[in-house]
């Protein structure tokens, strides 16, 4: 006679069956007989084939598990994988791992492995071997080199582009100063050009003066020769002056 479960205490053990725990431990976890496990595995089964695979996991309580492998499914389908080839596949991938080589650094093992078949793999050990004994390092050490120099060169292109932006910036600083000591020649020839203009000018001005100058000159030599004449003869200007006007010279109706 079968144990009658209570939902949940089903949906545990399926789940572990899921899970791919052996039965045996199913049992011991569960506490329940081995027998049982197997029952209710055999059961879902059967109402798997009968309702669906989705269905009877909503049913069973082990909806996520049952999703979660069929989307498994799809993707070894899709992959064009069969069951066994997955297994097999994940038993390297743990050998793998157990042996410290990285999920990314498989690829490039695979591709190590495929050169040992080629007839030149020896010939480059062996040269390999000899550029080690010509270094006087290892392997590992050249590689270490090797990574540092990058890192080194990849700083010093970083370090040769900001210098770069720099003396891009410094160019585009002396184009426009170089435009502003344009502009100001320019400003100081049109200031040069009114200098000379105002210069001929004033020259011109000066000269003009300069005559005016002159002729005001020999005016007043002339009345400094006749103060003088009338000096002698006991007279002045302004004694002239009257004397002109009273014999009516200057006068109007004269």
């Amino acid at each position: 006679m079968t144990v009658r479960l209570s939902t949940q205490k089903v949906s545990r053990i399926l789940r572990l069956f899921f899970s791919g725990m052996p039965q045996l431990d199913i049992a011991e976890k569960a506490r329940v007989d081995q027998s049982t496990v197997s029952i209710y595995a055999s059961r879902f089964r059967r109402r798997a084939d009968e309702v669906g695979l989705l269905t009877a996991g909503k049913e069973f309580g082990v909806f996520n598990e049952v999703s979660a492998l069929r989307s498994l499914s799809v993707e070894l389908t899709q992959a064009n994988l069969t069951l066994e080839e997955a297994k097999e596949g994940l038993r390297i991938f743990k050998i793998f791992m157990e042996l410290g080589i990285e999920p990314e650094q498989h690829t490039a093992l695979v591709k190590a492995c495929k050169a040992i078949d080629d007839p030149c793999f020896v010939q480059a050990a062996v040269k390999l071997s000899r550029v080690e004994a010509e270094a006087k390092m290892t392997y590992e050490e050249a590689t270490s080199r090797f990574e540092n120099a990058t890192s080194a060169l990849s700083s010093t292109e970083g370090k040769l582009k900001a210098a770069q932006a720099e003396l891009e910036a410094f160019n585009t600083i002396i184009g426009q100063r170089k435009q502003e000591a344009a502009g100001l020649e320019a400003h100081i020839a049109h200031l040069q050009k009114e200098g000379d203009n105002r210069k001929t000018s004033l020259e011109k001005e000066f000269e003009a003066k300069k005559k005016q100058l002159q002729v005001n000159q020999a005016e007043v030599d002339e009345v400094a020769t006749l103060k003088k004449q009338l000096g002698r003869n006991g007279l002045d200007i302004p004694t002239l002056v009257k004397l002109a006007k009273e014999y009516g010279y200057g006068s109007k109706e004269s």
